[in-house]
């Protein structure tokens, strides 16, 4: 949040109004994922990426099967999961996820949740 004062004039200085702004910063956070995705390749909504507000870094990423096997894993906010496995295709289900985030705030944020793949 900072205080700005401007002071203009006119082109013989001798009208000199200032103008005072506030501007005030509000942090606000969020972590988002869907709640589902339809990885056929039409180029809408075929990957599943970490978003939000306020992210400075990505520290993890991960997807379980319904045995609780880690299908995926990624760092970097630009990647996310295509609905494969070893380069395999995976089935129409729920899969579970857990994501942890640095925050510009230097707070970390995580979140669990699930993602329906729908083909």
């Amino acid at each position: 949040t900072t205080e700005y004062i401007i002071m203009y004039e006119d082109s013989v200085q001798c009208f000199s109004p200032y103008v005072d702004i506030l501007v005030i910063v509000k942090e606000e956070y969020s972590l988002d994922l869907p709640q589902a995705f339809t990885p056929n390749g039409d180029g809408t909504n075929d990957i599943v990426y970490v978003r939000g507000w306020g992210i400075k870094q990505l520290l993890e990423f991960n997807v379980y099967n319904r045995w609780g096997e880690k299908i995926f894993f990624t760092d970097d906010i630009e990647l996310g999961w295509d609905g494969t496995f070893n380069g395999k295709k995976q089935n129409m289900d729920t899969y579970a996820y857990y994501v942890k985030v640095l925050l510009w705030s230097g707070a970390e944020r995580d979140k669990k949740g699930t993602v329906n793949l729908m083909r």
